[in-house]
């Protein structure tokens, strides 16, 4: 029972590690899209560069996402660490972090993606 607990513990955190990295790359490819080389060259050979600052919906979006599925990763590692050695189940840990981290990547995609357009 122990060793099954373990393997869906490290199974499912292993699913909450892969959900957070598809929302990052989302979130940092829109991020990008915020920052990126505004400026065009002339026939004349001069450069005219357009100044746009981001709206703070973008940055609140990025703390939010990254500071919430940060969160409850390390404290779902953590947990079921703490868990299986004392011979609780340790899986519920994880599973709880599934939800927290679809939330706030999805908080983050929402605020970023009406930032960037």
């Amino acid at each position: 029972m122990a060793r099954k607990d373990v393997l869906l513990a490290t199974v499912l955190f292993v699913v909450d590690v892969a959900i957070a990295a598809l929302f990052a790359y989302d979130l940092f490819g829109k991020a990008f899209g915020l920052i990126h080389n505004r400026c065009t060259a002339k026939k004349d050979f001069s450069v005219q560069c357009e100044a746009i600052r981001p709206a703070g919906s973008a940055l609140w979006g990025l703390l939010i996402a990254g500071g919430g599925m940060s969160l409850a990763l390390g404290a779902a590692l953590v947990l079921a660490a703490v868990a299986a050695m004392t011979g609780r189940r340790a899986w519920w840990w994880t599973a709880a972090a599934l939800p927290v981290i679809a939330v706030c990547g999805g908080i983050g995609h929402v605020l970023v993606g009406n930032a960037v357009g």
